[in-house]
Parts: structure tokens; sequence; C-alpha cells
């Protein structure tokens, strides 16, 4: 008996492996732009999920030890955690490229009182989506022993 797979489905299969492939090479932003319109999404306009559907991987990476990898478990993590500090301000000091790496130095508050923390994020792109992610976060210190700021 031979099997029959109707052309339409043959033809949905074809479009699933070639989508990315096409995406990929329609996309004409940088690493940097990329990962600025993300980061700009994500800490400035406070849309998680609309930063991370757009512009970040489904298998995406993540090396933070408290979170999971995968970018609906970014979302599941973080929509709560902006949504419990209403009053979290981030602002970005810099963004450096170097190929397909990206690096984000910015200044989160919990409020305006807070001295904040300094956050380091590292992004790695391919085909204009972020598919991986390191940080690197240390608290402002109240007084510093250089007059040089961590910003």
């Amino acid at each position: 008996m031979a099997l029959r797979i109707p052309s339409s489905a043959l033809l949905a299969a074809g479009l699933a492996l070639v989508a990315p492939a096409v995406h990929a090479a329609s996309c004409h932003l940088t690493p940097k732009q990329v990962v600025t319109r993300f980061i700009t999404t994500l800490y400035v306009d406070k849309q998680v999920r609309a930063a991370f559907e757009t512009w970040v991987d489904p298998g995406y990476i993540q090396h933070n030890p408290l979170a999971q990898s995968g970018r609906d478990a970014a979302i599941g993590f973080l929509e709560p955690f902006f949504a419990s500090h209403p009053d979290i301000n981030y602002s970005i000091k810099r963004i450096i490229a170097d190929g397909q790496l990206v690096a984000v130095h910015s200044h989160g508050r919990f409020s305006a009182d807070d001295r904040g923390i300094a956050v380091v994020d590292i992004l790695r792109v391919a085909g204009c989506k972020v598919v991986e992610h390191w940080d690197v976060v240390q608290p402002v210190p109240e007084k510093s022993v250089n007059s040089n700021g961590m910003f």
C-alpha cells in the first residue's frame, strides 16, 4: 500500500523549512540594530512579550543560572517580574558590537531613590534574531573609591 501525502501538506512542510532561511536572507539589519530594537522594546518600553516574540529565536539559549533557556521561558519569567516592579527603569548607557556579539551596558533602578544595578547583557544574533544571552549584574555601591562612576 502506497502512502499518499496531500500536496498541501508537502507544500506546508516545505515552507516551514524555507521560512527561517528566507527571513534571514531578507534581514538587512546589523546585529547591533537588532539588539538596539530588542533592548529598547524590553527595557525602555517594558513590552516583554513584543520584544521577545519579535526579536528572539524560539530556541533562545540562556546562560543566566537563574533562568531557563527558550523564548517562552524568558517571557514567562520576565512578564511577572516587570509587572511586580512597575517603577523599574532602565537607561541604556552604551551598545557595543563585535560581529554577531552585542554588549549592552545599562543602569537599572527599581525606584527613583534606588542606586540601582549596573547590567551588561551580551547577546548573540543570527538571522536578525537574538539566539543567545549572557548577563552580569552588579549593585551600584553607596560609595566608590574612585570618582569615575560606573556609567
